[in-house]
């Protein structure tokens, strides 16, 4: 099939909604001659940072010569970007090419009985016959949701890696973080290592319990070794760092947390080189972080006035946001662009965030979950009453735009699926 047929394809799967299970995965990877057998996997889950950190980790195999591919979600503005070998977005032409092999794979699971798969067992089984194609090195897998139930659940990797665990997707997850954290320790398999951040003592009690379950050795990054020293500016802002009190590493990924994400990337090499699945030197890794790239997560796009956009889409995220927004960036007033979809917990996002700006321009993300500008103000005029609500991006930014002087700071933020279109509105103006 043609690229627009595939993408047509895709999205009306999107319309048979969330059903949540493995069965469905594995019965694809049946058809077509599991193709995830044999590739060497680093599975990652967790609520906020696994995005980041796998990044971080792709960047650093990337460097030190390896081929690899990523898997994240979602993407931020083209769709490709969630398939990428060495940074590569996967080719629309092969994209189309290999849906018309996992179609005939849906089709026959259907026949078999059981339900439609869904959007992201599609994708994923694409991304896994991609891979297996392409004779990856490595390939960096991001969940989707949650770890347990999530079609990436299928592989059997090398390693897996939890990122930070807090409260989001409730409704799926759990109620409470012991309930979240079991269905993010669910990858965890038996016998392979697992490397966490530092968690919370509810959730890492949970984790521990799992890895003692399934004979996995234990791994906690511990940032104490990377001291933070400064901002620098060269191309773009950097965080210095002093790893050991003696090797500068320059950091592009901006925020406290990226610190311990990048402690958690360490500490993920450090068990691939102990194994001796990779042998990769602190010069390897110091040169590879300073190309990291993680779009739309505290990512500067001008200055004069910065523009800055960030995709932090839960209370966690946002509480992060405006902390590193105080620390990293000098400023006059703050100008907040913001859009919320409507299952997050909007009131405590916006009770932390907008009282920080001058200017609040309320707008409605592109998703059916999204809260709608007018109802944003409504909520957000009770902590900030300078906000007007817009349902254009481009007219928010605009004005948002005119209203700033040099000296000042704009912030788009409150939903992923917003800061992808912004960033396009953005780089064009």
């Amino acid at each position: 099939m043609r690229y627009e047929e595939a993408m047509k394809y895709i999205t009306e799967v999107g319309n048979f909604g969330s059903n949540y299970g493995l069965e469905r995965t594995h019965k694809l990877l049946e058809y077509l001659g599991n193709p995830e057998k044999e590739l060497k996997f680093i599975h990652i889950a967790g609520t906020n940072g696994k995005g980041s950190t796998t990044s971080m980790i792709t960047e650093i195999l990337m460097g030190s010569g390896y081929k690899v591919g990523m898997y994240t979600s979602p993407f931020i503005e083209e769709f490709e970007e969630r398939i990428q070998i060495n940074r590569n977005n996967i080719p629309k032409e092969t994209l189309a090419a290999l849906m018309d092999e996992v179609k005939l794979s849906v089709d026959k699971v259907i026949e078999d009985g059981y339900n439609h798969p869904t959007e992201f067992e599609i994708i994923t089984v694409l991304m896994l016959l991609y891979f297996k194609r392409e004779n990856i090195d490595f390939g960096v897998i991001e969940v989707g949701l949650g770890g347990t139930l999530d079609s990436t659940n299928v592989i059997t990797p090398i390693l897996q890696v939890i990122t930070s665990i807090s409260f989001d997707h409730t409704n799926l997850l759990g109620n409470t973080l012991e309930e979240i954290a079991g269905e993010k320790a669910g990858i965890i398999k038996k016998g392979i290592p697992t490397v966490i951040y530092p968690q919370q003592e509810e959730a890492l009690k949970v984790i521990k319990n799992k890895c003692f379950e399934m004979d996995s050795e234990l791994y906690i990054a511990n940032s104490d070794n990377l001291k933070f020293e400064s901002v620098v500016n060269e191309d773009k802002p950097y965080q210095l760092l002093k790893y050991n009190d003696e090797i500068d590493i320059l950091l592009p990924l901006l925020g406290e947390h990226q610190i311990i994400n990048l402690s958690v990337a360490m500490k993920t090499i450090e068990v691939l080189n102990n194994r001796n699945i990779t042998d990769i030197s602190i010069d390897n890794i110091t040169k590879s972080i300073k190309s990291v790239i993680w779009k739309g997560r505290l990512e500067v796009l001008s200055n004069n006035p910065y523009v800055v956009i960030d995709g932090a889409h839960n209370i966690q995220g946002i509480q992060t946001l405006s902390k590193n927004i105080k620390k990293y960036f000098e400023y006059d007033n703050l100008y907040l662009i913001l859009g919320i979809l409507a299952d997050k917990d909007v009131e405590e996002m916006i009770k932390v965030i907008t009282p920080m700006a001058k200017k609040v321009y309320a707008v409605t993300p592109n998703s059916i979950r999204a809260e709608l500008a007018e109802d944003l103000k409504k909520e957000i005029i009770k902590y900030n009453e300078n906000c007007q609500a817009y349902d254009d991006y481009k007219e928010a930014y605009l004005t948002a735009l005119n209203d700033a002087d040099e000296n000042d700071l704009i912030l788009a933020s409150g939903s992923l699926y917003m800061v992808g279109d912004m960033r396009k509105i953005i780089n064009k103006n």
